[in-house]
């Protein structure tokens, strides 16, 4: 990642663990987040990739300050987080927003569009009472949206209609960082390229930061300038998007990109399909992929892997990185 500067949003050793009772009234402890550190630098997208059940919206929910973290770090700007006090939590929550999956859910009802848009505009006194009606017509127009929806209920929207109010709700603080939980899944398809290249232009015009979770690996492609993936709360693989896509490392990685629809042309890889699911039968040592990697070996079994360089800005979490080589290029 960028080094000429300080990152803007710093995840350090963070863990986050429930408590889950089990048909026989044991309990067993989920551990949702494992260990994770990572950097979301200003002006720049980092995309969280993995399947459903690996950790990424928790990750999201405790960097929203939704979800109390077990053990580790948050810091923004250079302040942590869980030390700073009420005033400087809520300076955090104007510049850390996030939009998310389902834009019918996250949305009140019952609220119009003006109340449901000004609503972050009065909590943090952004404008006076008498200039918020302006700046959410100004905030509708921003997304591509006529003023005049500013009447409706989220009811008489689209689907793109309620996603694009969910974003002008969330810059309407002028964030730093916006957190984007699979924005586009609950979309039509007709709809989802639309939604991304508004996303993609409010970047350039305010100069946003997106920690970007999807599982939509072309779109990731497209978009990220960085990528790590999440395996049962783990980082296990951690690049800049053109090196993680033209030489994934992890075998995981290789087959989340073999198993989705191509994001560029001619892709092929040695493992089209994941065996498996996540979560079923997860070793209780070693790597927690190897009960579904074609790879794995004795090693596999002893350790678990850390997430350890195998050249210069790729971390890679395999025992077996090095010896399986790189794998086919993009074009390959």
């Amino acid at each position: 990642m960028n080094t000429a500067q300080a990152p803007l949003l710093r995840v350090q050793n963070l863990v986050k663990s429930y408590s889950l009772r089990t048909v026989t009234g044991a309990t067993r402890k989920i551990t949702a987040v494992d260990n994770v550190s990572l950097d979301v630098n200003a002006g720049e997208t980092i995309a969280i990739v993995g399947e459903s059940g690996c950790g990424k919206s928790t990750l999201a929910k405790i960097l929203m300050q939704l979800e109390p973290l077990e053990s580790g770090k948050v810091s923004f700007d250079g302040k942590v987080i869980e030390k700073i006090g009420r005033k400087d939590l809520l300076v955090y929550r104007r510049n850390v927003q996030m939009v998310f999956q389902d834009p019918y859910g996250s949305l009140t009802p019952h609220f119009r569009v003006e109340t449901l848009v000004a609503e972050p505009l009065r909590i943090h006194r952004i404008v006076s009472g008498e200039e918020i009606k302006k700046r959410v017509a100004e905030l509708l127009e921003s997304v591509g949206l006529e003023s005049a929806l500013a009447d409706r209920f989220p009811h008489e929207l689209s689907g793109g209609q309620r996603q694009r109010v969910s974003i002008a709700r969330a810059i309407a603080t002028r964030p730093r960082v916006i957190i984007c939980d699979e924005p586009v899944s609950a979309l039509d398809v007709s709809v989802r390229a639309q939604i991304i290249n508004l996303l993609m232009q409010l970047q350039r015009d305010l100069g946003l930061a997106y920690f970007f979770i999807s599982h939509d690996l072309g779109l990731v492609d497209r978009i990220s300038d960085h990528v790590c993936v999440m395996y049962l709360g783990r980082i296990i693989e951690q690049a800049s998007a053109e090196k993680f896509f033209a030489s994934p490392r992890h075998p995981y990685s290789r087959a989340l990109i073999a198993s989705a629809p191509q994001p560029k042309p001619g892709r092929r890889d040695d493992m089209a399909v994941i065996e498996g699911e996540v979560g079923v039968d997860e070793p209780t040592t070693g790597c927690k992929f190897r009960n579904r990697c074609p790879h794995a070996a004795e090693v596999c079994a002893q350790s678990q892997p850390p997430l350890a360089p195998i050249d210069q800005g790729h971390l890679v979490a395999c025992h077996r990185a090095e010896e399986l080589g790189v794998a086919p290029s993009q074009n390959g």
